[in-house]
């Protein structure tokens, strides 16, 4: 492997763009296939396959609401990285890579006391059914560890983008994968060497494929990055480099997190409609993460190039990549919306062939292609603000989108709102009682309109927020 560092302050913008992206596009897939893999081999379990993918399911969002505390730190780390190597101060990435090595062993510990200490917990509130409690308790007990390694692993591949190297990462990635992708089945079926574990044998597949990536990630930043590699004094507590690291990610870690908690609360809505409900929206929630990946690989490459243009003082310039971003990501989605739109059913019965999950999923995937695209939108904006350092904005965006719009819609669309009896008066109960009408026999379509609702007011919002222009000055030189 060789280290491809990329001056993103000169050269064809769209060039520089597509260069960059198209690596994170090809790690993010690999990345995504961690979970598709799961659910594929699963679904195809002679007994209990609804049962198995809904348990992979449930783990998600939870999983995805643990780790996020963790996430606004891997954004820091990419915009001052970017900002320092375009500023051309090096010495100052050695000093922010050194400040996370103590942040990530911080954050490592507590993730794994609070997240096991609590799955019984937190199993029972998302209102988890009988019939799958034990094999998800199972599963995630497995998995939780297994995040720590991704995050070390996410930790580094953030640094590495920062410097405008995106294809060491995604080598890691697609070995690490590749090898999770031959032992996935193996461990779940008990085919070769291996017991038939099911369930199980997916976790620990996973679990392998991540302390895998975590170590090359590690040996590999030794390697060729010598550059981000920190001395001893490096890691001696910085409290100004700390102080600039936390202003950049506690926004951050605060709206991914409350972002993810959002979705383990709307995973309780949906487990109380059943395992075909909780099937058909973890396989609809992945294929649809499996078309963003443009998207959020144009997103981080823009953080990379917004940031290195902002630390140089090319401002004109960084206002320029995020219009061809715009044109580029649209383009795309089309595309990707439109074969969503049309083989929507088909993609999902080549992940299990249940007609109940495949007839539901049909439908949800004609609401979803275009949640995707307006979706996709907004990445480009979380992309702007977090390459400059302005996490506060996509802090803001994050909680609105799930908080102020999605959430209450769904309760709203749904009728479960009308459970709480503050409601129950006039005019409000003929208000809500109107507004569910269209969703009274299948209340669990709330869940998805209202998602398309709240990416056309998150994307609005994220395009004001843009045009006031706040985000065109780095934190560097602040």
């Amino acid at each position: 492997m060789k280290s491809r560092q990329t001056d993103l302050t000169t050269g064809n913008l769209l060039r520089n763009l597509i260069i960059l992206a198209l690596p994170i596009m090809a790690s993010n897939l690999v990345q995504t296939l961690y979970t598709v893999t799961d659910a594929f081999w699963l679904g195809k379990l002679a007994e209990g396959a609804r049962g198995a993918v809904a348990a992979v399911g449930i783990s998600f969002p939870l999983i995805f609401f643990l780790q996020s505390f963790g996430f606004g730190f891997v954004v820091s780390g990419n915009s001052l990285i970017a900002q320092y190597k375009g500023a051309g101060l090096t010495e100052n990435i050695k000093r922010v890579t050194g400040q996370y090595v103590l942040i990530m062993v911080a954050i490592a510990t507590i993730f794994l006391v609070a997240s096991l200490s609590l799955l019984d917990n937190i199993l029972g509130w998302l209102n988890t059914p009988a019939e799958i409690l034990d094999v998800t308790r199972d599963y995630m007990s497995i998995i939780i560890p297994a995040q720590v390694f991704m995050f070390i692993f996410i930790g580094i591949q953030s640094f590495y983008h920062g410097v405008g190297d995106t294809v060491i990462p995604m080598k890691i990635q697609m070995i690490s994968v590749g090898i999770n992708l031959v032992i996935d089945p193996l461990m779940i079926f008990g085919i070769w060497i291996f017991p038939e574990m099911g369930v199980l044998g997916a976790a620990y597949a996973t679990l392998f494929a991540r302390i895998l990536a975590a170590v090359m990630a590690v040996a590999s930043l030794a390697i060729y990055h010598k550059e981000l590699l920190p001395t001893l004094k490096d890691i001696i507590p910085d409290m100004k480099m700390l102080k600039k690291i936390i202003s950049i990610s506690i926004p951050a870690s605060f709206g991914q997190s409350m972002t993810s908690f959002g979705f383990v609360f709307l995973q309780s809505f949906v487990n109380g409609f059943g395992t075909v409900v909780i099937s058909t929206n973890m396989l609809s929630m992945r294929i649809q993460s499996l078309f963003m990946m443009p998207a959020m690989g144009l997103s981080t490459a823009l953080s990379a190039v917004i940031g290195q243009n902002l630390g140089a003082r090319e401002v004109q310039r960084a206002k320029e990549s995020v219009g061809i971003a715009l044109k580029l990501i649209a383009s795309i989605m089309t595309v990707g919306g439109a074969t969503i739109f049309f083989f929507g059913g088909s993609i999902i019965k080549v992940f299990i062939d249940d007609p109940a999950v495949i007839a539901l999923g049909a439908q949800v995937m004609k609401i979803t292609c275009f949640t995707s695209f307006i979706f996709a939108i907004i990445f480009v904006f979380i992309g702007v603000f977090n390459g400059s350092g302005h996490t506060k904005s996509t802090m803001v965006i994050n909680i609105a989108r799930l908080w102020v719009f999605r959430i209450p819609l769904v309760f709203i669309l749904s009728g479960a709102i009308m459970n709480y009896w503050i409601f129950w008066k006039p005019p409000l109960a003929g208000i809500f009682t109107f507004l569910a009408y269209p969703f009274r026999e299948k209340p669990y379509f709330a869940l998805w309109y209202s998602m398309l609702a709240s990416n056309i007011l998150s994307a609005t919002w994220a395009y004001i927020i843009y045009r006031k222009g706040k985000w065109q000055k780095a934190k560097i030189h602040n």
